[in-house]
């Protein structure tokens, strides 16, 4: 199956997944036009309410208008922050009978830079329908894969079957290879990443090709001793040893993660009731996540928000306020200047996408 588009446009530099939230479309709005330029993000919808199991159940939400109002509102935020750059945009815990990606709510939506996604986990009915809008929308598809709990086989087939079901859409493909969580140096990952590009390499002349993989702990590991906490990017020593190995692929890799965040964030309702108690800071440096466990409530909590703010702000790596938005607030927070506030979980998780985002378009660009 070959590709039909002739306007094929530059490679993305960087793609990070990020929910479709406030605190990450405030955070990408945020970014300078030279760093936003840089950046192509996945966006993936998460559910409006709270669902069970491994696979969201079927109908996808109890109240199909509520559902169909809120996505209509996240696809028009994306669209207003994306600007008419491109993006991909994951419904796969809002999908249901039919493709939710038009924001317009009309059949047939006028031409969009915003690409569907798909994947052979889906039903064939997504798969068509996200091909039919990305023929409309002259946007293209992303197909999204997880290599892992498949056989090589196994894995060559379904994609196999997936482009030949989609050819008639004649548009063109790019290939979201998603290891998921990569949270350990012994995990196989590269490996694992070179046996699936070995595979669906050659199936199709991809767009894009793009390796994802998240390092972010889900949990905070407060065995790493106080008062911060330290987490690997394994995800990106993951990709360095893919594409500047000896084995590297042909094809050009761009580079994705998940944003400041664990891989699970967008599986959280959009709607949640409550909060925990305790909300975590966190800083990126080269090679590090550095992380502040802080209370979220209490009469002192201020207090203790910037004594563990300013941990940050003085630890060797930190790349000064004049770096991007995010390094400002936390240096504003730690000194208390001008009456600035000490935020919380929202503020701290926009924080942290807005200096991650930046500091990984630094990385990149200084490659040579």
């Amino acid at each position: 199956m070959s590709d039909p588009s002739s306007d094929r446009p530059s490679d993305p530099l960087y793609v990070p997944a990020l929910p479709a939230r406030r605190n990450a479309l405030d955070a990408y709005d945020s970014l300078p036009p030279r760093v936003r330029a840089c950046v192509t993000p996945l966006w993936s919808i998460p559910p409006r309410v709270r669902t069970r199991g491994p696979r969201p159940p079927h109908p996808l939400d109890p109240d199909p208008a509520a559902l169909a109002a809120r996505l209509r509102a996240v696809l028009h935020r994306i669209e207003a922050v994306q600007r008419g750059r491109p993006a991909w945009i994951d419904a796969f815990h809002v999908e249901d009978q039919v493709w939710p990606f038009d924001a317009s709510g009309r059949p047939g939506a006028a031409r969009t830079s915003l690409r569907p996604v798909t994947g052979v986990e889906r039903p064939a009915g997504q798969q068509t329908a996200g091909a039919e809008a990305a023929r409309a929308s002259g946007s293209g598809l992303g197909v999204r894969v997880f290599p892992t709990g498949l056989s090589d086989e196994k894995l060559r087939d379904e994609v196999g079957l997936l482009l030949d079901r989609i050819a008639f859409a004649r548009c063109p493909l790019d290939l979201l290879l998603d290891l998921g969580a990569v949270v350990d140096e012994h995990c196989p990952a590269e490996k694992r990443a070179l046996r699936a590009l070995a595979l669906l390499g050659p199936l199709h002349r991809w767009r894009t090709v793009v390796l994802l993989a998240g390092s972010f702990p889900r949990g905070y590991p407060e065995d790493y001793g106080a008062p911060l906490a330290e987490a690997h990017r394994f995800d990106w020593d993951v990709w360095h040893m893919l594409v500047d190995g000896p084995d590297r692929p042909e094809v050009r890799v761009a580079y994705g993660d998940y944003g400041a965040d664990h891989t699970g964030s967008a599986d959280r309702p959009l709607e949640a009731a409550g909060g925990s108690p305790w909300g975590v800071v966190r800083y990126t440096t080269e090679r590090t996540f550095l992380l502040a466990r802080v209370p979220t409530r209490g009469t002192d909590h201020a207090d203790a928000v910037r004594a563990l703010v300013r941990e940050i702000v003085c630890a060797e790596g930190f790349r000064g306020a004049e770096f991007s938005e995010g390094e400002r607030w936390l240096v504003s927070c730690a000194a208390g200047a001008g009456g600035a506030g000490v935020g919380g979980p929202e503020v701290w998780l926009r924080s942290g996408h807005v200096q991650h985002m930046a500091q990984v378009v630094r990385a990149l660009r200084r490659r040579p």
